[in-house]
């Protein structure tokens, strides 16, 4: 007896199409050949049903095992171009990897009307199934040889390859998955920027009808939206892969060079106290040189290694209390003596009221010191301000000066790492473009913020902004 099996995989398509066949008028003669046959030799059968408008129906005819006979109908519409629109969307708003080819076998499956969907990819000669639903989940990971397979098939012609019962062949992925129970196989290629990233498989299970045309043209199509998704993804992560790279790279040169420069400034601590005999006037001269520059470059790798620990994501916080009276004369003992050296005026302000807060402390002062620093450095004439004043529940640092200012088109570009507004600037003030980088990811482990207001040629005005202790 005949049935349509809703519990089946592959029901009747119920959009738009679905909503319209309701009123369409299809032949039965064909139908009622196909199980007339189906039900003499028990072999499934495909029909294509047309009305007049040209809309179709594709009809299965199979058996079960109990000797009944079950119908899989699908409707289709001439233009089945939206359903491919909307999974070239879903792929093109992902950048993981694995979405993208979970996306990909689910609506391999959906639209040719398959019980399960895999990719495969080549790594060296072996295949390895890297996704998969339905019945080739049991395969994830499973690898099989390339010789004889149709995953070779596939990359050598760059083209679908279709099978009509894989489990009754003997190609390699049956000989390492036996049990799987694969009846029609259809492959495509995926490939973008002509070169082969892998392959995309749909199955059906044993004894059902083979892939039509159409779906051979679908299944195509979408391994051409996806190749592209998958190519942008890989992309992706070669480009995070290098970062990390290059971030532990820093992080093992700024260690290899802080120990040597620990041992440096210490001999010349051992010389400025006159240990090992008296110093003349210029010699002591040249002693605080190399301190400053010392200084220098002991603050250019603590930037090093603070940068590689926040873009690791092993940055933590050690909140402590303490006044924000207290951290703004810390900073100022830093800050003071290279206003100095640059004939600059440096003022800062503390209110009457104490201010307490609860903050990692360290990282506060981090912030400040590198921002007032950059104050300074930028600044040729007049003054570097630095304030504190409580704001409602925040707790408000500002560092305010009078030098170049930056335009507002360069205000975001501002906190990208390694990055200063002028090549030109980096050659006479120095510095790694880390400080203000390093500036906002400090603030925002720290529940804060960073703002700027700036005009060129009239200085800039830089505020860090903390929850205080009752916000």
């Amino acid at each position: 007896m005949a049935r349509n099996d809703a519990n089946r995989p592959g029901p009747l398509d119920k959009g738009a199409a679905g909503e319209e066949s309701a009123h369409a008028h299809f032949p039965a003669a064909p139908l009622l050949s196909a199980l007339s046959a189906t039900s003499a030799d028990g072999e499934p059968r495909r029909v294509v049903l047309a009305d007049a408008s040209d809309r179709s129906l594709d009809v299965a005819v199979c058996r079960e095992r109990d000797g009944g006979l079950y119908l899989r109908l699908k409707t289709n519409a001439l233009d089945d171009s939206e359903p491919l629109r909307r999974i070239a969307r879903q792929m093109a708003g992902e950048t993981d990897t694995a979405k993208i080819l979970e996306i990909l076998c689910n609506a391999g499956a959906e639209q040719c009307n398959a019980t399960g969907a895999a990719v495969l990819k080549s790594v060296m000669n072996e295949g390895e199934i890297v996704a998969a639903i339905g019945p080739l989940a049991l395969a994830r990971g499973r690898r099989f040889a390339l010789t004889g397979s149709l995953a070779r098939e596939v990359i050598r012609t760059r083209d679908v390859v279709a099978v009509a019962d894989f489990s009754g062949s003997t190609r390699p992925l049956t000989r390492v998955a036996p049990d799987l129970g694969l009846g029609p196989m259809l492959l495509a290629p995926l490939i973008a920027h002509d070169v082969i990233l892998g392959v995309l498989s749909v199955t059906r299970d044993t004894g059902e009808i083979p892939f039509s045309s159409p779906e051979a043209h679908r299944l195509r199509a979408i391994a051409d939206y996806a190749a592209l998704a998958l190519w942008k993804a890989e992309l992706l992560d070669q480009a995070q892969a290098a970062d990390r790279a290059k971030s532990r790279f820093l992080a093992t040169v700024s260690h290899e060079l802080r120990t040597p420069l620990t041992a440096l400034a210490g001999y010349e601590e051992l010389l400025a106290d006159q240990v090992v005999g008296p110093l003349a006037e210029g010699q002591i001269d040249i002693l605080e040189r190399m301190r400053s520059v010392t200084q220098h470059l002991a603050s250019v790798i603590e930037e090093v290694l603070t940068f590689s620990s926040l873009d690791e994501g092993r940055e933590t916080i050690r909140p402590t209390d303490f006044l924000a009276a207290d951290l703004v004369r810390a900073t100022a003992a830093v800050i003071e003596p290279l206003a100095r050296q640059k004939h600059l005026a440096f003022r800062y302000s503390i209110p009457d009221a104490a201010i307490r807060m609860t903050s990692d402390v360290d990282k506060v002062r981090q912030i400040l010191i590198n921002l007032a620093g950059n104050a300074v450095k930028f600044t040729d004439a007049g003054e570097v301000r630095l304030e504190v004043e409580q704001r409602g529940g925040d707790v408000c640092f500002t560092v305010q000066d009078t030098g170049i200012g930056i335009a507002p088109e360069d205000l975001e570009r501002l906190f990208k790492p390694f990055a200063q507004l002028d090549t030109r600037l980096t050659r006479r003030h120095g510095g790694t473009g880390l400080g203000l980088y390093i500036g906002r990811r400090l603030a925002e482990l720290l529940n804060g913020r960073i703002e700027v207001e700036s005009q060129p040629g009239k200085g800039s005005t830089f505020s860090l902004i903390l929850p205080g202790d009752d916000a």
